[in-house]
């Protein structure tokens, strides 16, 4: 299945010269799997940046120049895809399936949550999981949401959204997502901040699953 949504060339570039953050660069990574096209971009990018860099003239440094770098650098670890997902889920990083496996828990019939990491602030990364035909409450968001498809569909407006599709949302988008009747959906998303709720469903559901 090709995606038919992508991350933005920016996104892509940030993705490629390390400037996102972790959970970020999960979400990213999952879509990365799958998609040929966003993978040829994030190849050129690594490699024009190993050519200006190798096109800088050297400079004299002081004795330990790199250590002072590396203490100073956060550089991201590398993502690793790995095929041991579960079979109807897209290849992932090893983390969205440890998190899957021993942090999955039930926030309401039909509803389940799996924490993966805590960003800087409210930021985190978790999965999620919606029963087929089930709606999301009307919401909007605080700071960035980056969402990537691992299994099932759900329909926003009138965007289909299958597996190996990102998703951007912000403080500007006021949506109702709702999971098609073929099956469960599972997605995994990278939030700046907890969902603002838009109707009552919404502020009763928020606090059991966590979002």
């Amino acid at each position: 299945m090709i995606p038919q949504h992508h991350p933005t060339e920016t996104l892509l570039v940030d993705y490629g010269t390390g400037a996102l953050d972790r959970n970020a660069r999960l979400v990213v990574a999952g879509h990365l799997g799958v998609c040929e096209s966003c993978r040829r971009v994030v190849a050129e990018i690594e490699e024009l940046g190993g050519a200006l860099l190798a096109a800088l003239a050297p400079a004299p440094l002081q004795p330990d120049a790199l250590d002072m770098a590396l203490a100073r650098i956060e550089r991201p670890a590398p993502v690793a895809i790995t095929s041991t997902a579960p079979n109807d889920w897209i290849a992932v990083p090893w983390e969205v399936i440890e998190a899957a496996r021993t942090r999955r828990r039930w926030a309401a019939p039909g509803v389940w949550v799996a924490p993966i990491a805590r960003g800087p602030g409210k930021a985190r990364g978790y999965l999620l999981g919606i029963a087929a035909g089930m709606g999301v409450p009307r919401h909007t968001h605080r700071g960035a949401e980056m969402i990537c498809v691992l299994k099932g569909a759900y329909r926003d407006g009138d965007a289909l959204h299958r597996p190996g599709d990102f998703a951007w949302n912000d403080e500007t988008v006021e949506h109702q997502p709702r999971i098609t009747s073929d099956g469960e959906c599972v997605c995994l998303v990278a939030a700046g901040g907890p969902l603002v709720p838009r109707d009552w469903m919404g502020r009763i559901f928020q606090p059991l699953v966590g979002i």
